[in-house]
């Protein structure tokens, strides 16, 4: 990134899908977890060959779903579920463009570059919504959602950017936010 004080949408997605990170760099799963997750399909495997064997390097996009995982079990969530979610955000949003935008792809970089709240939430029929604060709220002011477990991903896109900080290209996205935040 040359400028480090503003960041646009293009320079946000392409740091956002660069595979630099390794499970490592995960504090709240083990590889065991990870490697579970690859087998039943809910995490993508991206490994590659190296000198030692397999190794996955992952972006910071499946660090965020892997975080969402995460979540989800830790509310013992099946996988069966988290499969059905993982389908939903994982839809391909645009008919025609190449490469191919996913859901969660342009909510992760919205929610990023807007700085807003953003909530998963999974209904007792297994569907599932992405609402903002905003209608969020409605929904819970009208009475319209009942029986439903939320996330608020955008403090989980914020935790896993907290965790890989280390690198250069993260670092110059939360220290622009943190300069937004300031003005």
């Amino acid at each position: 990134m040359k400028d480090k004080t503003s960041i646009d949408k293009t320079v946000l997605k392409k740091v956002l899908l660069k595979k630099v990170f390794k499970s490592e760099h995960l504090p709240f799963v083990t590889n065991r977890q990870i490697h579970h997750w690859k087998e039943i399909k809910i995490v993508d495997d991206h490994r590659e060959y190296a000198a030692s064997g397999m190794k996955s390097k992952y972006n910071v996009l499946d660090l965020i779903w892997i975080n969402i995982i995460s979540e989800m079990r830790s509310f013992r969530i099946s996988n069966s579920i988290i499969k059905e979610v993982k389908s939903f955000l994982y839809l391909d949003t645009e008919e025609g463009l190449e490469p191919k935008v996913t859901l969660f792809e342009k909510i992760i970089v919205e929610t990023i570059f807007n700085k807003k709240t953003l909530f998963l939430v999974l209904l007792k029929d297994m569907s599932v919504k992405l609402l903002n604060k905003e209608e969020y709220i409605l929904t819970l002011t009208i009475g319209s959602l009942h029986h439903h477990f939320s996330l608020d991903v955008t403090d989980l896109i914020w935790e896993i950017l907290a965790i890989v900080d280390f690198d250069n290209d993260i670092k110059s996205i939360m220290q622009h936010y943190k300069n937004t935040d300031n003005e």
